[in-house]
């Protein structure tokens, strides 16, 4: 199911100005969970992460959405960079997006996402795994 008809509301709000970050969030979050959804039923369980990480890329770029591959995240302490992370994906600037493939979404996953946001200064992650019986997806803050 599309997230597409509560978006296009979102985004035809009156003066289309009054949109916040968190309407921007929202946006790139339902757009890139719906996407995910597209990737998994059309291509299935059995791939690496890899080819699910492509995949959801150019589904979210077809939705006119900008995705950075494998993004460069730095860690800043007092204004000095100490440190950085990958990230799988950054939706829009504003949404860190982790794929994995592995048997189970679990503990690890959503603390690696929690690493990417507080390197990054993103506050909303998303953290899916293609590789089990169904779509799993962890929405982290």
């Amino acid at each position: 199911m599309s997230s597409a008809p509560v978006v296009q509301r979102l985004l035809k709000s009156p003066g289309g100005s009054g949109l916040t970050r968190a309407h921007l969030e929202d946006r790139a979050c339902a757009e890139t969970l719906d996407a995910a959804v597209t990737v998994r039923e059309a291509l299935g369980a059995w791939h690496a992460a890899p080819t699910y990480l492509a995949a959801l890329a150019v589904e979210i770029g077809h939705r006119g959405l900008r995705a950075h591959r494998d993004a460069s995240l730095s860690v800043v302490y007092r204004g000095k960079v100490v440190g950085a992370l990958q990230a799988d994906l950054l939706v829009e600037d504003r949404v860190l997006v982790l794929v994995r493939a592995d048997p189970a979404l679990g503990a690890p996953q959503r603390f690696d996402a929690l690493r990417g946001l507080a390197a990054s200064g993103v506050r909303v992650g998303l953290a899916f795994n293609f590789g089990g019986p169904e779509l799993q997806f962890a929405r982290v803050c």
